[in-house]
């Protein structure tokens, strides 16, 4: 057999390749003996965790304007004709609700107070003794012996004897009323803003105490 030069050359290069694929597949064959290389893929980004932290910020904004109250409240007097006693505040004092601001002298109204009271317990005895009377009125009218119209004002008595009590009720707690007033008190928490009052004056009934920013708020 006699092969052209042209063809020579083609099998000798095919032979070559072929050698060479055998020796890359010898070589990449595993070896037991070889150590395992473990590749690591590099992080695309970093983290860093911190604690969170508040700071002030040296900053300050020029404005031009106004600088009003929220809301004002004003406390006035709810009692009459007593002396200012006590001043417990002034301006730019913060104050909480229900705090006491002023006391009222409060000797007249405790001695009418002790008057309503002796004046119920009065009215409540005689109101005990025309229910008695009406009772034991009503018992005998059956009998005879007393007449309608005497049986109708014993009853009559009782009424009036109940309705004195009542009243008498009514104006114990109006004395109770003006004591519990004979104290000023903080109508909301905020910060007193204005006084008018004066120790040892004599005010009526409304007048302004105090004007209270409410809550503190402009």
């Amino acid at each position: 057999l006699f092969l052209r030069p042209a063809s020579l050359a083609t099998t000798a290069c095919l032979c070559l390749a072929s050698v060479g694929l055998l020796t890359a597949t010898t070589s990449a064959a595993p070896n037991g003996n070889a150590p395992k290389t473990t590749v690591t893929p590099k992080a695309a980004m970093t983290v860093t965790t911190g604690k969170p932290s508040q700071n002030a910020l040296p900053l300050r904004l020029a404005a031009n304007g106004n600088i009003a109250a929220w809301q004002e409240a004003s406390v006035g007097s709810e009692s009459g004709g007593l002396k200012l006693q006590e001043v417990r505040v002034n301006v730019g004092d913060a104050v909480q609700r229900d705090q006491v601001l002023a006391v009222f002298a409060s000797e007249i109204v405790q001695a009418d107070l002790a008057l309503a009271r002796a004046n119920l317990a009065e009215a409540q005895a005689q109101a005990l003794d025309a229910n008695a009377n009406a009772e034991r009125a009503r018992s005998l009218q059956a009998s005879g012996a007393l007449s309608t119209q005497q049986i109708s004002q014993y009853s009559t008595a009782d009424l009036s004897a109940k309705a004195r009590v009542q009243s008498a009720q009514a104006a114990l707690q109006q004395q109770e009323l003006r004591l519990k007033h004979t104290q000023v008190l903080a109508p909301d928490s905020g910060v007193i803003s204005a006084r008018s009052a004066t120790v040892g004056a004599v005010l009526g009934v409304g007048t302004e105490l105090f004007r209270l920013i409410r809550q503190g708020r402009l």
